[in-house]
């Protein structure tokens, strides 16, 4: 078994690899040392500084998300308020447009409050005229059914 492993390794050479040959000889025969392969060091100051932004920034823009949550369903709850009382209206016609004075309080503060939203940046201004005519109209509605108000023509 042991000549057998001779005669497979026999046929082996060593050689120096062919880039340190060409070195030497570049060199002009002087003898190689090896040194350790140099490690490029990388900064990573401005990744932690990216990542501590990034981070801010998703805490800080969830924040702002449950406020324009917050302010948009402020918008909604006062909108539902306004047709709410207008649908009562519906069933038994006010006599008199004093009648629709709570009526038009609501009305009053969900225009704030849409008002707000806006100044705020959660609606944009064209949303918020829309959602204001849609109160308008429902209000003038319910006056023209009631004969307390005729539209010019």
């Amino acid at each position: 078994m042991a000549s057998s492993l001779c005669g497979a390794f026999s046929a082996l050479t060593l050689q120096r690899p062919r880039a340190l040959q060409t070195q030497k000889a570049a060199m002009g025969g002087q003898r190689l040392v090896a040194a350790a392969p140099q490690r490029s060091v990388a900064v990573s100051a401005f990744v932690v500084e990216a990542k501590q932004n990034s981070l801010k920034r998703q805490r800080t823009s969830e924040k702002s998300r449950m406020q324009n949550k917050s302010r948009k369903s402020e918008v909604a709850t006062r909108m539902k308020k306004v047709f709410v009382a207008l649908d009562g209206f519906k069933a038994a016609p006010p006599a008199a447009e004093a009648d629709l004075a709570p009526v038009q309080t609501l009305i009053n503060q969900a225009y704030q409050v849409i008002d707000k939203a806006v100044n705020k940046g959660v609606l944009h201004k064209n949303t918020a005229a829309r959602r204001k005519a849609r109160m308008a109209v429902a209000r003038q509605n319910v006056l023209i059914a009631a004969g307390l108000y005729t539209p010019a023509q």
